[in-house]
């Protein structure tokens, strides 16, 4: 099906339109235009969004210098701020969704502006050096002065050039690039003429007015829309994967954060999970961990760390029932519930066993309390096994995680081994009846780090009927501070090739450290998705990845019950 693709309308006279130049370029790249009016209306605007596959944002009028912080000089020309706060709400609402967005002349601009960027009021009173006519007089779809691009940009790439006559009507342009954009193009007195998101965000803006180019046969113009077309299909592909395969994210750190006041009922900035960025990214089920951090062994400590533990989990029961939304879920079939319904799903999850202190007991406490899997160990060795990052303390598992495990077993829980050592794991693999999981961990043969698996543990993960659930934490992926949605499929790659489709998956680890270039939240969760549609894997290998092999897991060691 063809791509919907959404343009920002001009604004005036009491009139929302968009020139036909828009509509026909959109139409030649094989798309579907829908002219989004002016309307400052945050419901209305959501509606819309869900069913766009990208967004143009058209030219127009000047910029409201308060947005970016400014006093309007004498040379502004009249504003529009119904329609500057139309375009600002739209573009966020399509960025955080990682929609395809190209922003044209004032398209642009807003862009800057969306993401902290500044913009020259008026450039031919700003600027230290003359310059070119920006405002012409001859027809729209004549060029007037040369843009040189950088070679080494994707907006290179997409017209296939690295210089081009370009038409021109503006006298505001980018002054600072916001942080989120690279400045990509420039005409010859230096006017930024195109900015582009960094990797893994599709977006990009253009001083110039391509639409008027591409309809009067301009090939690099028409590449253009070819590219938000492309763009857009990917989009609408890994849209419907998302609409119709249950998608899971096996682990995230958020509630630790619910002791500050944080409310998932809304978008909050200072987490990467909440519920909102849940259906922005069509995420249905995220397992959150009440993480407790290692301590003393002593009697006094562990019964504080178990105390924690239950107020953690309370903690996130009152986030649940306070979303209309959001159910707690306990069994796969809970989940695949809520999604019919149209719910998200949260399942709880304990990381550290240190939690359960010396009572094997509170092992059945916290199953009823909804906990469906519990990460052994975390760094540092605990009285049940020993860290990745510890001292050996048992040589592996004790004898009484030995118990542990056979209680988990007998209840139902799946069995953690994230954070656990090699010797830990195989102890806990030979004592298990069930099939064990990694929540969050990745493949050591790409990154060389004590907290993933060897090819070894995975062999064996495998033959148990287990899932390795790729985690998102840079130091994981490649070994540095920075990662990308790329190096984070380059170990669902080799885990895949290694031991097949049916053994991985995606473990997060947001608000614990996790987040890559291009899914830094539970919002841009389809990045990952469009990563694993252009390396070619299906629709029934991207489900398994998302959540069903993690299902599978779970509804095997409840059925063991």
């Amino acid at each position: 099906m063809k791509p919907i693709i959404g343009i920002s309308a001009n604004h005036r006279d009491g009139v929302s339109c968009v020139a036909d130049a828009y509509l026909q370029a959109v139409v030649a790249a094989g798309g579907v235009p829908l002219i989004i009016p002016s309307i400052c209306d945050e419901i209305c605007l959501e509606v819309l969004i869900k069913r766009l596959d990208g967004l143009i944002l058209s030219g127009g009028g000047d910029i409201n210098p308060t947005l970016f912080n400014e006093k309007a000089l004498p040379q502004i020309g009249t504003v529009d701020n119904e329609r500057d706060a139309t375009e600002l709400l739209l573009a966020r609402l399509a960025a955080t969704r990682q929609m395809p967005i190209l922003g044209i002349c004032r398209g642009e601009q807003l862009l800057n502006v969306l993401f902290g960027g500044t913009l020259y009021q008026d450039i031919e009173t700003q600027t230290a050096v003359p310059c070119l006519r920006h405002q012409q007089e001859e027809a729209r779809e004549i060029g007037t002065h040369y843009v040189t691009v950088e070679n080494d940009s994707r907006l290179k790439e997409i017209l296939g050039c690295n210089k081009l006559s370009v038409n021109s009507f503006h006298h505001q342009a980018i002054q600072c690039a916001a942080q989120k954009f690279r400045p990509v193009a420039f005409s010859e007195d230096g006017i930024c003429e195109a900015i582009e998101a960094y990797p893994n965000h599709p977006i990009i803006g253009v001083q110039w007015h391509p639409e008027n180019l591409a309809i009067a046969d301009n090939i690099a113009n028409q590449n253009l829309f070819t590219w938000l077309i492309e763009e857009a299909k990917l989009f609408s592909a890994a849209h419907k994967i998302h609409q119709h395969s249950v998608i899971i994210d096996s682990h995230c750190d958020t509630p630790m954060c619910f002791f500050e006041g944080i409310d998932l009922k809304k978008r909050e900035n200072k987490v990467k999970v909440d519920f909102q960025k849940m259906e922005d990214g069509n995420i249905d089920a995220i397992f959150m961990a009440t993480y407790i951090e290692q301590g003393a062994l002593d009697v006094k400590n562990t019964t504080l760390a178990t105390q924690k533990a239950f107020e953690t989990i309370a903690k996130i029961k009152q986030q649940i029932a306070a979303c209309s939304n959001v159910e707690q879920a306990n069994t796969p079939q809970d989940i695949l519930r809520l999604k019919q319904t149209g719910k998200r799903a949260v399942v709880l999850a304990l990381e550290n066993g240190y939690a359960i202190g010396n009572d094997i007991a509170n092992v059945e406490h916290f199953f009823h309390e909804g906990i469906r899997y519990i990460t052994l160990c975390h760094n540092g060795d605990n009285a049940i096994c020993d860290s990745a990052i510890g001292n050996n303390t048992h040589n592996g598992l004790s004898a009484y995680g030995r118990n542990i495990v056979t209680e988990m077993n007998r209840l139902g829980i799946m069995v953690d081994l994230s954070h656990a050592n090699e010797k830990s794991f195989f102890d806990a693999a030979a004592i298990s009846d069930m099939p064990l999981i990694l929540s969050h961990s990745s493949a050591r043969a790409i990154c060389n780090h004590p907290r993933n698996a060897t090819d070894k543990q995975l062999r064996l993960l495998a033959e148990m009927g287990g899932v390795c659930q790729v985690c998102l934490y840079p130091p994981f992926l490649t070994g540095t501070d920075e990662a990308t949605v790329q190096d984070a499929v380059n170990h669902i790659d080799y885990i895949t090739n290694l031991i097949g489709i049916d053994f991985v998956g995606i473990g997060s680890d947001f608000d614990g450290g996790g987040g890559i270039c291009g899914f830094q939240s539970s919002a841009e969760a389809l990045s990952l998705t469009k990563e694993l549609l252009r390396r070619g894997y299906s629709q029934e290998a991207i489900a398994k990845i998302w959540g069903k092999n993690l299902l599978r897991v779970m509804k095997q060691v409840q059925t063991n019950r």
